[in-house]
């Protein structure tokens, strides 16, 4: 029977798989467009002073208007059924910011293979819809990490605007141990499997 997730109030967090991958070694180079364009995925990590996580730097192109791609990136209180490895997620707080800014605050839930508890986040997003970039930026309220911040990023990748470039940084530090194991299948699939679900869920937007 699956394991219910649980929110602590001292502890909480973003997206598990997603930040698990932070613990693996710096790698990578940027990628052409020419290889974008054909579907590949530019991952890398990036280490940060100061810190004992790197920063992941994701790039790829999705196959629609950055519109219709941020329709999937704007609604945190979907990610359970848009995102991969999300137990629950809702929106608690949305504000306008004036033009085309808003706030949301949200609570994610990743969920975690046994015998780990789930972990949770609070964060907190500003939104940019257009019109030169679609985008989210956050960073933590409360969770259990000692740092969580991050964006999506989304811009038009060929002249007509059918194409979107999507950049996505991630930078989480878990405030618990993350076992070899774990890291390394983070390793293998999660940043993918990310780009991959946005893809799929971009299909599926009106």
């Amino acid at each position: 029977m699956p394991r219910a997730p649980r929110f602590k109030p001292h502890h909480a967090t973003m997206m598990l798989a997603l930040s698990l991958a932070l613990l693996i070694p710096v790698t990578g180079s940027s990628m052409s467009d020419k290889a974008l364009s054909s579907g590949k995925v530019d991952i890398k990590f990036v280490e940060l002073k100061g810190y004992d996580t790197p920063e992941a730097r994701i790039e790829a192109v999705v196959d629609a208007p950055p519109a219709t791609v941020f329709k999937v990136i704007n609604d945190c209180a979907n990610y359970k059924n848009t995102m991969p490895r999300i137990a629950s997620s809702r929106l608690l707080k949305k504000k306008s910011l004036g033009g085309t800014k808003s706030q949301h605050i949200c609570e994610i839930i990743v969920d975690m293979p046994t015998p780990f508890d789930n972990l949770a986040a609070v964060t907190k997003a500003t939104h940019t819809e257009g019109p030169d970039e679609w985008s989210r930026k956050w960073t933590l309220v409360r969770g259990d990490y000692s740092v969580n911040r991050g964006s999506w990023v989304l811009t038009k990748f060929n002249k007509e605007g059918t194409r979107t470039r999507v950049k996505y940084r991630l930078h989480a530090e878990p405030n618990t141990s993350i076992p070899e194991w774990i890291r390394t299948r983070a390793q293998k699939s999660s940043f993918p499997d990310l780009i991959e679900r946005l893809r799929e869920e971009t299909k599926k937007v009106k």
